[in-house]
């Protein structure tokens, strides 16, 4: 567990600043500096006057418009139907004076338009969104509709730009959004809150490193957006992306994409549209929409584990109704897939600890002549059939599922506020049986029972497990590791401790009946025990 995060910077290193070249419609780069990356002067500049407010609600959003940049100054998703106060989420809650989500620039153009006022239209229907425009006189008019749905964590945006000078224009827009944190600070997990972008595979960058060196993604891209735990922003236009970037503040990740120019007749206008998915990472809803999104979910090396273990779970939940049970069973069912792997490690290390009077017979012996003592062991080991390696190897081999079940059981929204039995009333959150009446560094006050079964678990399979080759150091070493992983699971989710706990009393079972085994040894090494 200690090493996890390195593993898991090895399989999903932060992505590589990548250098972006937008071209515009003739085929030239733009002027340098301009509409390539984010810089401090995009969050700098206060409204001349200050923006006017207004909300809106349906079934699925409570929001509010601000003027400024005709943009969403916040959005709050109401919730999964039947899950509303587990699921509901502040997607975004900008400053009163600052630019909100859905801002447009037109790169090079020397007004930044995320700091105008814009004005309502008022031919809108308002039970469907709002309307905004801002027109440059003798230069263009910029409208912007946003429109809700009902039943579905969709926006559409469309954008109408008319060309008002009396010459062909190209405009290079920039489409900016960003998710709110749900805490202040960086969630640990770099799945929980990155910048993507989709070119064929998911790039990603997480707020740390988008902090540091920001974040930038070329190639064919279809969409880019914002993803922190359980909720996602996603923005895909109708035409082409040129590029994408990201930068972030203590608490925001703003995304945003740069698109090919819209050549523009005089006296013409264009219009384009934006559809922008804001909410829950549902998988089955973002791959129902056929844009790749669900790809969010199953990115990094045990993406399709990741997937398989999430259906199962999710089948497992139409005839329990529990997760908590469904978890029990799919670990279960990982057991006995991995029952003959397991079976042959712990009869190895019985045949190990078995021969351990031979083995030391054998090194007092020779001693002073390794060459022939490793010989003599080699022959001990064939005349027995024991690989040394034997009780590691299969489990080395079941370190992928286990990795790939943490992360769903980790990641997956389904948990959140999913009750199990009696106290477990959330699996996504530690299980919490009583509050003490003092805290307790890193542990807080909370009594957390799960954490301690799964300790005690541990300390059991400990006591059987032979401690063949080991070194009287090392186990000692090996005596701290129950209360290291106690120290380290006490403030996890209980749907992963309780996954451990079942998993080490299975373990314990398994173990269990290897040792009922008789092990026979070559005829030769009984003798000489």
């Amino acid at each position: 567990m200690l090493g996890y995060p390195i593993l898991l910077n090895y399989f999903y290193p932060a992505s590589k600043t990548e250098q972006a070249v937008h071209e515009t419609a003739d085929g030239q780069p733009p002027e340098a500096g301009k509409g390539v990356f984010f810089s401090a002067a995009d969050a700098a500049a206060a409204p001349e006057t200050e923006p006017e407010k207004s909300r809106f609600e349906n079934e699925v959003y409570e929001a509010e418009f601000s003027t400024l940049g005709g943009t969403l100054s916040r959005l709050l998703y109401k919730g999964d139907p039947g899950r509303q106060e587990v699921t509901r989420n502040v997607l975004f809650a900008g400053a009163p004076l600052a630019p909100g989500i859905f801002s447009i620039r037109i790169t090079g153009d020397a007004l930044d338009l995320s700091r105008v006022n814009f004005k309502p239209l008022a031919e809108q229907n308002a039970r469907e969104g709002a309307a905004f425009f801002f027109e440059s006189p003798g230069q263009y008019r910029l409208t912007k509709k946003f429109i809700f749905s009902r039943s579905e964590t969709l926006i559409g945006l469309s954008l109408i730009l008319e060309n008002l000078s009396g010459q062909t224009r190209d405009f290079p827009l920039e489409i900016e959004t960003g998710l709110h944190a749900d805490t202040l600070v960086h969630q640990p997990s770099p799945h929980e809150f990155s910048a993507v972008a989709w070119n064929g595979k998911v790039l990603a960058a997480e707020h740390k490193h988008v902090l540091k060196k920001g974040f930038q993604a070329s190639g064919d891209i279809s969409w880019a957006g914002v993803i922190k735990k359980y909720f996602a922003m996603l923005v895909k236009p109708d035409w082409k992306i040129a590029g994408a970037d990201a930068r972030a503040e203590a608490s925001v990740l703003w995304s945003r994409v740069l698109m090919e120019p819209l050549r523009v007749e005089p006296g013409q206008s264009v219009q384009k549209d934006i559809f922008v998915y804001a909410g829950p990472q549902h998988y089955e809803t973002l791959a129902g929409y056929q844009t790749q999104f669900e790809n969010i979910l199953s990115r990094g090396f045990f993406g399709p584990l990741k997937i398989l273990f999430l259906k199962a779970l999710k089948a497992s939940h139409q005839f329990t109704h529990n997760f908590g049970w469904d978890i029990i069973l799919l670990t279960v069912l990982l057991k006995i897939l991995f029952a003959p792997l397991t079976h042959m490690s712990y009869k190895s290390m019985e045949k190990m600890k078995a021969i351990q009077p031979r083995m030391k017979a054998l090194q007092e012996r020779f001693k002073n002549d390794p060459a022939r003592m490793n010989k003599e062991m080699m022959e001990l080991y064939k005349r027995n059939r024991v690989n040394p390696m034997g009780g590691c190897l299969p489990m080395l081999m079941q370190i992928p599922i286990f990795i790939a079940f943490y992360q769903v059981l980790n990641e997956a929204i389904e948990l959140k506020g999913a009750p199990f039995i009696g106290w477990v009333v959330d699996l996504s959150e530690p299980d919490r049986l009583f509050h003490l009446p003092f805290s307790l560094p890193i542990l807080g006050s909370a009594f957390n029972l799960l954490p301690l079964l799964m300790l005690a678990s541990m300390v059991v399979q400990q006591k059987m497990t032979p401690p063949s080759g080991s070194t009287p150091e090392q186990q000692k070493i090996f005596a701290f590791m129950p209360l290291i992983f106690g120290f380290v699971f006490y403030q996890m989710p209980s749907g992963l401790v309780l996954y451990w706990f079942v998993n080490n009393v299975l373990s314990i079972l398994q173990q269990g009946l290897v040792q009922r085994i008789k092990i026979t040894l070559h005829h030769e090494d009984r003798e000489a025990a």
